[in-house]
């Protein structure tokens, strides 16, 4: 969740009338860089649940 409400355009979206999963889904690409420069083992898909 820091990544996507941090590093990404995540709140600006929720600012603009998206609803949370239209939101998460238009920055998974973003979030996936983030976690890719941050050495992550896995990325996010479209269709991961959040928990």
């Amino acid at each position: 969740a820091h990544i996507r409400h941090v590093h990404t355009d995540y709140e600006k979206l929720l600012a603009e009338g998206y609803d949370r999963d239209s939101a998460r889904f238009f920055v998974i690409e973003q979030t996936n860089i983030v976690l890719t420069r941050w050495r992550a083992t896995r990325l996010l898909e479209s269709d991961d649940e959040e928990e």
